[in-house]
């Protein structure tokens, strides 16, 4: 028995048909191709599929159609006739079902639409974090056993319409990341209470909490830091999006300690890069790690997350943030000046220039992406870590021979040489991986759900935290209206 979910879903569309006329650029390149089956009671007839991007373009009869899927509702059903496996696709009031070999393209199908059988697929085993409009929990695929991060929002708490395209563009903006340091989506689910980002998990809490119980950082330690986070910046600009909210409490360790594998999260107040200014949300951030051109009401472009890299680089130097106001308003209205003490801060020369030119109050003498990460402060430690890290192999690989040595090797049992080339080739380090200990009753997650389907016989075709301490000083985030 196939499922039939009867609620409206949040990414419903409104369209006239199926397939688009739209022309198709045949010179396209396609993430999959292959062929499948299309079936109703009279027929079956063959039909090839193949997808690029957002768009499914379907060949049958040397004529072309092309639909766009995203945020389309995806299905997984077995024929009525054969108990084939296949998908359905839903757009408004139509449905296209095709049937054959579907892993692959159900794949790339998830990737851009929304599937509605979460608790068929997931187990939420604890919750992770609660913020306004969401909770994050830690699931485990039933069929893999992966554990992954879920990002839950209940659909009664988006209230308004504002609110709602919000979330959908945060979807938009996540499915564009295909980088190490940003984080990762898998797909998306839907029931009539909850949508679901299945996402990374990432093991090693935020770079905030490790600020506050570790001692201060080498200056080559916070350039790897900076070095890897504007990489990952200069991949989200590379794909129009803006930030907006780059601060410790967003920046995730992928695992414990690690400093050098930090991820870029929460794009709750990412957008689109406009030239004509028109956000969604124009005036937002955090107070202390705002751009100054957003604070003032000015025409801001990408360089607004440069600045809040600079903000983290004058925490990571000095301990303690540029602007601590004694409430949220006075943090706001020093952010917004731009004026910051550099006195008290040890530091070499280069660190400092970076930091300056990054904290550049006006956005057209501010660095670029580009140049920071040539700067001398960037490139020289890099010079200092390779060293550093070619140092660290030999004196680990001279460890293990001596130890193969001790252990392995007797001048009573042989007189042969000890060949430590082969020896050195043949040395390789485990490290475990951390598990979080992170309980939360789900059963209104799986009752939800289990209401909203309605079996039927088909025989037709068809957030994060709020609050920042430091120097026991409190910054909530908000949103400038």
């Amino acid at each position: 028995m196939n499922q039939k979910y009867c609620f409206k879903s949040y990414f419903s569309q409104q369209c006239t048909q199926f397939w688009d006329n739209t022309k198709i650029d045949k010179t396209q390149k396609y993430t999959m191709e292959d062929l499948y089956y299309i079936q109703t009671p009279l027929e079956t007839m063959p039909c090839n599929l193949r997808m690029n991007k957002k768009n499914l373009i379907m060949e049958q009869d040397d004529r072309q159609y092309s639909t766009n899927v995203e945020n389309a509702g995806l299905e997984l059903i077995t024929s009525d006739f054969n108990n084939d496996q296949g998908v359905r696709i839903t757009k408004g009031n139509y449905t296209f079902e095709f049937f054959g070999k579907i892993k692959s393209i159900f794949d790339q199908l998830k990737k851009t639409s929304i599937q509605f059988n979460f608790t068929q697929r997931y187990t939420i085993k604890k919750m992770i974090a609660k913020g306004t409009f969401a909770t994050i929990y830690l699931a485990e695929c039933k069929f893999t056993q992966n554990e992954y991060a879920v990002k839950c929002f209940e659909k009664r708490q988006i209230s308004n319409e504002k609110d709602k395209k919000n979330l959908i563009k945060e979807m938009q903006i996540l499915r564009l990341m295909n980088h190490n340091q940003l984080l990762t989506i898998y797909e998306v689910f839907e029931n009539s209470s909850y949508i679901y980002f299945i996402q990374e998990l990432l093991k090693g809490g935020d770079l905030h909490e490790y600020l506050e119980r570790s001692e201060k950082l080498s200056e080559v330690k916070v350039s790897q830091i900076i070095y890897n986070l504007l990489n990952g910046v200069q991949y989200m600009h590379s794909q129009g999006v803006l930030h907006r909210d780059i601060k410790p409490e967003n920046l995730i360790l992928r695992q414990k300690n690690n400093l050098n594998d930090i991820v870029i999260g929460d794009f709750g107040l990412a957008d689109i890069y406009k030239y004509d200014g028109n956000y969604l949300y124009r005036r937002c951030g955090t107070p202390g790690y705002v751009a100054p051109e957003i604070l003032r009401g000015q025409p801001y472009d990408y360089k607004v997350d440069i600045y809040s890299i600079g903000v983290l680089l004058y925490i990571l130097l000095s301990g303690r943030r540029p602007f601590v106001g004694k409430n949220n308003q006075q943090t706001i209205k020093l952010n917004e000046m731009g004026d910051i003490n550099y006195d008290d801060i040890e530091c070499s020369s280069e660190a400092m220039s970076l930091m300056k030119k990054m904290l550049e109050s006006q956005p057209e003498n501010r660095i670029s992406i580009l140049s920071a990460k040539q700067h001398p402060f960037i490139t020289n430690n890099v010079q200092k870590r390779e060293s550093q890290k070619s140092k660290n192999t030999l004196k680990l690989d001279m460890k293990c021979i001596a130890q193969q040595e001790c252990v392995s090797v007797s001048p009573i049992l042989t007189s042969r040489p000890i060949n430590r080339h082969s020896l050195m080739n043949n040395f390789t380090i485990h490290t475990p991986r951390q598990l979080p200990r992170l309980s939360h009753d789900v059963k209104a997650i799986a009752k939800t759900e289990s209401n909203d389907v309605h079996r039927t016989t088909i025989s037709r075709q068809s957030m994060s935290r709020a609050n920042l301490r430091l120097n026991n000083q409190f910054t909530n985030l908000q949103v400038f209206l």
